[in-house]
């Protein structure tokens, strides 16, 4: 049978390495030009060369293969001026650049329709910016900024581009939780999405929950707040990564996640208990409000910062260990929810490679295969038989890694050091190799 299957992955070749359809990074590939393109903008504004400087520059934003139905930066090219739009969830930057300025704008929202505190709120977050102001225009709350063209690089146009487009995003996904999203402005590139697939996001999220549930019964009522709080954070994770929530639901989501991390003087059973009861709102939110925090747009930026890669390798270190203890004590439910924790954790809160984001996406297909199923993609796990996809695995790994070998010359396809005995021998041995991974530049 993996003769069969050998053979036949050589005569049907799967395409090449394409970026998750999940979580909250950018759901395409980046330029494959990108450092070219940097560089020829720098040169370009060297020699004076302002327009095509920006040229360059924009252009090295443009991802590769994106999932968005249209374009999510556009550069429209005039004789004295270059025009450039682009979209960054709910927000959608218009810019023009001359010889002289770049000015650039975001409209937030009708200020008439808009609360007395919405308004300080803006006011206040003016002195956490360093770029961009908030101001009214004829009736609309902006977010803008000007750049003079006189000493510009490629580095000065990235971090206040950047700046404005998350916060543009943040403060609409902010008026469209809490307040009258009415009043917000720019939406048409919003898209809705299909109502059979909120409905059965929405059942997999209550499935997931109640098997939550029902596998700490008999263990919340001993001391066993650390599987207790793999088990909760484990599945916020999954919730957050899989179905990707916007407006309220997103920020209680991260609010609960990153409250359980917080350096406070709360016990583990105090934060577990507060997971525990938003677990009990998720359970009781009705279809249709759940339907109402969804949609789907296209990012340009990313809203992480790139980790080292040092950073994730001490994590699954830290991580490793826990299983190692845990194994040692004869807790063997909890250890299977680590492996799973582990890579949503990463997912969630690290600025990844493109490869290795594909590989520990790999990791959550494997664990949540009966969802990656219903999504129609090929299952790589069968929970049942307990039985690999070791062909489709080992291709998924390879396409991953050998897009960006040339760059990295200590990257290595490592898909034949997988044990795949069972589902704890395949992390345990996935997460050692992830772990010395090798990303040093040629």
């Amino acid at each position: 049978m993996k003769l069969f299957e050998t053979l036949k992955a050589w005569f049907n070749p799967l395409p090449m390495h394409r970026a998750p359809r999940y979580g909250r990074g950018i759901h395409a590939l980046p330029n494959s030009e990108e450092r070219e393109l940097f560089e020829r903008s720098s040169a370009a504004f060297i020699d004076g060369d302002i327009l095509n400087g920006y040229t360059f520059f924009l252009s090295s934003l443009l991802h590769q293969k994106c999932s968005y139905p249209s374009e999510h930066l556009t550069i429209e090219r005039g004789e004295d001026a270059l025009h450039f739009t682009l979209i960054q969830g709910y927000a959608l930057i218009k810019g023009v650049v001359t010889q002289t300025s770049l000015e650039a704008y975001a409209d937030i929202a009708l200020s008439s329709k808009l609360h007395v505190a919405i308004k300080r709120h803006f006011l206040e977050r003016d002195f956490q910016l360093t770029y961009c102001r908030f101001s009214e225009e004829n009736g609309a709350i902006k977010l803008s900024i000007r750049l003079d063209n006189a000493t510009i690089t490629p580095q000065k146009i990235f971090y206040p581009l950047r700046e404005i487009a998350l916060n543009a995003d943040f403060e609409k996904e902010f008026i469209a939780g809490e307040f009258d999203e009415s009043a917000l402005l720019e939406t048409d590139h919003i898209l809705t999405i299909p109502r059979e697939k909120i409905d059965r996001h929405y059942d997999f999220m209550q499935q997931w929950i109640k098997e939550t549930t029902q596998s700490l019964i008999g263990l919340l009522s001993n001391d066993n707040t650390g599987m207790t709080s793999f088990s909760y954070l484990a599945l916020l994770l999954q919730i957050d990564y899989l179905l990707l929530p916007h407006k309220k639901m997103a920020k209680n989501i991260a609010e609960k996640i990153n409250g359980y991390f917080m350096d406070d003087e709360k016990l583990t059973e105090d934060k577990n208990a507060d997971l525990e009861q938003f677990l009990r709102e998720l359970t009781a939110m009705e279809r249709e409000t759940y339907a109402t925090q969804f949609y789907d747009s296209a990012y340009t930026f990313s809203p992480f910062d790139q980790a080292m890669h040092d950073e994730i390798a001490a994590f699954i270190d830290e991580s490793l260990s826990k299983v190692r203890w845990y194994k040692n004590n004869r807790s063997n439910y909890v250890i299977s929810v680590i492996y799973r924790y582990i890579s949503l954790y990463i997912l969630y809160n690290y600025g990844l490679h493109p490869s290795l984001r594909a590989l520990l996406h790999l990791h959550v297909e494997i664990y949540v295969c009966d969802f990656f199923k219903a999504e129609g993609e090929t299952p790589l796990y069968d929970p049942h038989t307990k039985i690999f996809n070791e062909t489709l695995i080992a291709q998924r790994i390879r396409e991953s890694i050998e897009p960006y070998m040339s760059r990295y010359k200590g990257l290595s396809d490592f898909s034949e050091h997988i044990n795949y005995a069972d589902l704890d021998h395949f992390s345990q041995s996935f997460y050692l190799q992830i772990k010395n991974l090798d990303y040093t530049e040629v």
